[in-house]
C-alpha cells in the first residue's frame, strides 16, 4: 500500500521525536473534540418525571418519558412495601404527598383514597446531635426577640427579620403527638406545616402537571379488583446523557484512529524496509548496499548493516582465496607423489595411490564448499525433472536409486554442475547408510521439491541440523571406508542456498518408530 509522502525533514526526525509528536497530536485532538462536545452538546434532560407522565404510567402500564427513559409499573396483589412500611410523619400527612395524591387522583379520575404517594424528605441521622428540621419564614421586626442590651440603640431602616422554628426529630412521634416547639418560637410545627401546605396548593401554575419534572417518587394506584399498580423507579443504564458521551468518545476514536494509523504506518515503514533489505543481504560483490532512508535511527542501522556486509564479503573472499591457494599448492606435490610411486612395489603403490586420491577428493570438496556462491553465478534455465531423472538412471546400478513419481517439465534457474553435485551427494549418502533411495519430484506452489527417500535408520532429531556443519560426521572414526570427510552435506546445502533454495533432512515415522530419512531439496520455480 502506497502511503502519502511526508515532508523529508519530518520523515528524517528520530523515532523518539516522531512518537512523541504523534502522542501530543492525538492528545490535543482528543481534548479539542471533547471540549467541542461539552460546549455544543445539549444539556442532559432532568431525571425524574412529571405528574402527567406518572398518571399515564399508572393507567396504561408504562410510558416513554421525555428524558428518554421508560417508566414502567408492576401489578401486586398486596400493597407495595412503601405503603406497608411507611412510618408516621411528625406533623401528620406531608403536604407534598397530599398535593401529588390530589393531582394524580384528578388526572386518573379516581378517589384520592386509591392513590398512594411516598415523597417525604429523607431525614438522616446527624453525627453531631439529634436530627432536626428547620423552617424559616420572613416576618417583621417586632416579632423578633431583641437580644441586645438596654443601652444599645436599634439601627435605622431595619428590614424584614427571618423568624425560625427548629423541630427536633429525636424520635418518630405520631400524628397526635407533635413535638413541642423550642422556646422563642412563634408557631408550632403543625401550624407552620399547614401554612406551607396552603402556600403550595394555592400558588401553582396552570400547567403544573406537565411543566414540572419531579425527582423519581413512589406512587401506587389501587385497582378496582383490590390489586395495586406500582411505579417501578427507572434505573436505566446507560442513561441518555451517558449514551451521548459514549457516542462522543466513539466519534473521537473514529476521527483519531485513521490519522494515528497513517502516522504509525509511515513511522514503521522504514523499519520494515530495513528488515526486508537485511534479509536480502548477499555476499555478491555486485550486490547493491541498502538504501539509507527514514528516521535517524533507521539510517544509522542501515549504515552499520552496509558496513557489516562489506566486512563479511571481504572475509569470505579471503577465506576462499586461502583455500584456493592451498589447494593449488597441494596439486604440485600430489602430482610428484604420483610419479614417484611408479617405482614402488605394486602393493605399496596401490595404498599410496588411494591416499593421494582421498587427499585430492578432500581438496575438491573444500574448493567446492568455499566457492559455492561463485557456482551460483553461472545459472541457466534447465529442466530439473529431466536432470534428476537422468542422473538417477545413470546411478541406479551403482547406488540403487529407484524412480518415484516425477512431475515433468519443472524448470529452475541454476547451474547444472552444482545441481548434479547436490543430487549425487544425496544418492551416495542414502546408498552408504541405507542401501538405496527413491527419487520423487513435484511442484509445491512456486517451489520445485526434489525428495530423496531411504529406508535406513534415520538420524537423531538433535543431529538433523548439525550434520550440515563442515567436517561433522555421525560416524566419528574418520574411517573413509565407513564415511566421507564430513563435507558432502555442507557442500550440498551451501550450493542449494546459493541458488536461493533450501535443503533439509526429515525423519519418516511409522508406528512411532523411525522408518527412514527424507532429504528434501526446494528450489524456486523459474
Amino acid at each position: 500500500m502506497t502511503l502519502p509522502s511526508l515532508p523529508r525533514a519530518l520523515s528524517r526526525l528520530p523515532i523518539f521525536t516522531q512518537v512523541m509528536g504523534l502522542c501530543v497530536f492525538v492528545l490535543i485532538i482528543s481534548i479539542l473534540i471533547n471540549i467541542a462536545l461539552v460546549v455544543l452538546m445539549p444539556p442532559p434532560k432532568p431525571s425524574g418525571y412529571t405528574l402527567s407522565e406518572a398518571a399515564r404510567a399508572l393507567s396504561e402500564g408504562q410510558v416513554k418519558l421525555r428524558n428518554g427513559r421508560t417508566l414502567k409499573t408492576e401489578t401486586l396483589n398486596t400493597p407495595p412495601a412503601f405503603i406497608r412500611e411507611k412510618p408516621p410523619h411528625p406533623f401528620g400527612e406531608n403536604g407534598f404527598e397530599r398535593l401529588m395524591r390530589q393531582r394524580l387522583a384528578q388526572s386518573l379520575k379516581v378517589p384520592e383514597s386509591r392513590v398512594f404517594i411516598d415523597g417525604r424528605p429523607d431525614f438522616r441521622r446527624n453525627r453531631f446531635g439529634p436530627d432536626r428540621m428547620v423552617f424559616r419564614l420572613p416576618d417583621q421586626g417586632p416579632h423578633r426577640p431583641d437580644t441586645r442590651g438596654p443601652d444599645t440603640q436599634a439601627p435605622a431602616n431595619q428590614g424584614p427579620v427571618v423568624r425560625s422554628m427548629v423541630v427536633e426529630l429525636t424520635g418518630r412521634p405520631g400524628p397526635q403527638q407533635p413535638p413541642a416547639a423550642p422556646p422563642g418560637s412563634v408557631a408550632d410545627g403543625a401550624t407552620l406545616h399547614r401554612m406551607r401546605e396552603a402556600f403550595l396548593i394555592n400558588n401553582l401554575p396552570p400547567g403544573f402537571n406537565e411543566q414540572i419534572t419531579f425527582p423519581a417518587f413512589r406512587a401506587a394506584l389501587q385497582l378496582p379488583d383490590g390489586r395495586y399498580r406500582n411505579l417501578i423507579l427507572p434505573r436505566q443504564f446507560p442513561e441518555p446523557w451517558q449514551v451521548s458521551l459514549l457516542l462522543g468518545f466513539l466519534l473521537t476514536a473514529a476521527l483519531i484512529a485513521p490519522v494515528a494509523w497513517l502516522l504509525s504506518r509511515r513511522l514503521t515503514q522504514p523499519i520494515a524496509a530495513l528488515a526486508e533489505g537485511a534479509a536480502k543481504i548477499d555476499f555478491d560483490p555486485a550486490a547493491e548496499p541498502l538504501k539509507e532512508s527514514g528516521p535517524a535511527e533507521v539510517r544509522q542501522a542501515t549504515q552499520v548493516l552496509n558496513a557489516m556486509q562489506v566486512r563479511i564479503r571481504k572475509h569470505v573472499e579471503s577465506r576462499t582465496a586461502v583455500i584456493a591457494a592451498i589447494a593449488h599448492d597441494l596439486k604440485t606435490p600430489l602430482a610428484r607423489l604420483r610419479l614417484r610411486i611408479e617405482s614402488l612395489p605394486a602393493r605399496e603403490r596401490d595404498k599410496i595411490a588411494q591416499d593421494i586420491a582421498h587427499m585430492d577428493s578432500l581438496i575438491r570438496s573444500a574448493m567446492t564448499f568455499a566457492s559455492a556462491d561463485k557456482m551460483a553465478q553461472n545459472v541457466v534455465r534447465l529442466d530439473l525433472s529431466a536432470l534428476a531423472e537422468s542422473l538417477a538412471e545413470d546411478m541406479a546400478d551403482l547406488h540403487n536409486v529407484q524412480m518415484g513419481p516425477i512431475e515433468p517439465r519443472l524448470t529452475v534457474r541454476a547451474d547444472s554442475i552444482a545441481l548434479k553435485r547436490i543430487l549425487c551427494n544425496l544418492y551416495e549418502n542414502a546408498h552408504r547408510y541405507a542401501g538405496g533411495s527413491r527419487l520423487s519430484v513435484h511442484r509445491d506452489g512456486d517451489q520445485v521439491v526434489v525428495t530423496v527417500s531411504d529406508d535406513g535408520p534415520g538420524i537423531p532429531e538433535t543431529a538433523l541440523e548439525t550434520v550440515f556443519e563442515p567436517f561433522h560426521r555421525l560416524e566419528s572414526s574418520r574411517n573413509r571406508d565407513t564415511g566421507g570427510a564430513g563435507l558432502g552435506l555442507s557442500v550440498a546445502r551451501a550450493l542449494s542456498e546459493a541458488h536461493k533454495g533450501t535443503l533439509i533432512l526429515r525423519n519418516r515415522y511409522a508406528n512411532g518408530q523411525i522408518a527412514g530419512l527424507d532429504a528434501i531439496l526446494s528450489l524456486p520455480l523459474a
